[in-house]
């Protein structure tokens, strides 16, 4: 209600109160008039009964603001209980949430940077930047929820940026099973350098960096670009062997495939979309954390490993 129309009521109710106050002595002087009384009592009279009806009406508006005054005190207590519990609410959750901050095994310090830095995207923002990082942070929500459930994240395509932070980021291993349909032209690639260059640092800093070349027929072995691939990485103190398809064991002919192992905790795996290397591009690439998978991943890079060959004794 506006005040405006409360000022406007007010005065409607002072109005009706001076006309019963008024209507109710005439009436009485009329009265008491038409009964032959004296004219001094049919004042008195008059006064008297306008009096005690301005009373009644004073007192019938009284309790009603009275009784609006107390509901409104009601309703405030009521609205401020509720903002209270709401605050309270909120702070419990935000204390809650930043003791599982300072517990996390992250550091704390990047956590609440995150946070910082996204509340400076605001819905002002150009629409496309305020809806990308939205995008991004919704994605990044559930990848680290896969992650800490240990269990399994696809990306559809060929990825980079888990390639390149997983073996910057590697503690003692780094275990790749290279198949040609998927790294046939990676060396020479921007990404391939990158990778190849994080490898080279991880091997120079004591990490073990061993990769197998599956070479779908043994004349593979004499390709240039394959040597020049093998010569290289030797040199960056990459432990790398080839691995003739036929000398595979026959159980574990169906297991090959490209992978790469982390710390022999995670595994990093691409499906090419043919098995053609001239044609074949990287269908989906996945991380998998689960416990038994990644044994199984690292059983097969064992064995795989002990049949593979140097160079030099795979050529003829």
């Amino acid at each position: 209600m506006t005040a405006e129309m409360r000022e406007r009521m007010a005065r409607d109710s002072v109005l009706k109160t001076a006309l019963l106050t008024v209507a109710s002595g005439g009436v009485t002087f009329l009265v008491t008039n038409g009964l032959d009384q004296p004219q001094a009592i049919c004042i008195i009279l008059s006064i008297l009964i306008g009096g005690i009806a301005l009373m009644v009406r004073f007192l019938v508006d009284f309790e009603n603001r009275l009784a609006a005054v107390e509901q409104l005190e009601r309703d405030g207590m009521a609205d401020m209980k509720q903002l209270i519990g709401d605050a309270f609410s909120e702070i419990s959750e935000a204390t809650a949430l930043f003791g599982l901050i300072e517990a996390s095994a992250l550091q704390t310090d990047l956590v609440t940077q995150l946070v910082r830095n996204s509340t400076q995207i605001s819905p002002d923002s150009p629409p496309i930047v305020y809806r990308f990082v939205q995008a991004k942070i919704a994605e990044m929500s559930a990848f680290l929820k896969q992650l800490a459930e240990g269990g399994t994240v696809t990306y559809y395509g060929e990825d980079r940026d888990w390639l390149l932070g997983l073996t910057r980021t590697a503690t003692t291993s780094i275990d790749a099973i290279s198949l040609a349909a998927v790294d046939h032209d990676l060396w020479q690639s921007e990404i391939g350098q990158r990778y190849l260059d994080a490898q080279r640092r991880a091997a120079r800093d004591g990490k073990r960096v061993r990769r197998i070349f599956v070479l779908d027929t043994p004349s593979m072995a004499d390709d240039p670009v394959l040597r020049r691939a093998y010569e290289e990485q030797r040199e960056m103190m990459i432990e790398v062997r080839l691995l003739d398809r036929r000398a595979v064991p026959t159980p574990l002919q169906v297991q090959v495939r490209d992978l790469i192992l982390f710390d022999n905790i995670l595994a990093y795996e691409t499906t090419p979309t043919t098995t053609d290397p001239s044609q074949a591009q990287v269908a989906e690439t996945r991380l998998v954390l689960t416990d038994s998978r990644v044994k199984e991943c690292s059983q097969l890079f064992r064995e795989l490993w002990e049949v593979s060959r140097e160079l030099s004794r795979t050529r003829s």
